[in-house]
């Protein structure tokens, strides 16, 4: 018979051997963990949204197909305004992830001396 699968991703004599797990475990760690959740969750179901909403609204509406400027159709202008999105979030995310390196550097600054280092 096999044993179950543990839950616990560390084995308990492993556990006093990984310095990080118990950085992982402070409230700092978590702080960071939720700034960062915080930024990338929203972030992310907007990007997804927005890139959806176009086959969605293409395919069941005409409010995609009537004339913006110039003969093009709000479909075209809709698609090209994704590749703005898409640079424009790679820039504020770039700009965060300095932050969140910063803030990592940190707590691995302030934890030096518990991880042996």
């Amino acid at each position: 018979m096999e044993k179950p699968v543990s839950k616990n991703y560390f084995a308990e004599k492993d556990v006093e051997k990984k310095p990080y797990h118990q950085l992982v475990e402070t409230e700092d760690f978590k702080d960071l963990l939720q700034k960062k959740k915080a930024f990338i969750v929203p972030v992310t179901i907007f990007f997804l949204t927005f890139y959806f909403v176009l086959p969605v609204l293409a395919a069941s509406t005409d409010v995609l197909k009537g004339e913006a400027f110039l003969g093009i159709t709000w479909a075209w202008v809709y698609a090209l305004l994704q590749f703005v999105v898409v640079w424009i979030g790679g820039i504020v995310y770039l700009k965060k992830s300095e932050k969140y390196d910063k803030m990592a550097q940190n707590i691995l600054t302030k934890y030096q001396k518990e991880l042996g280092q």
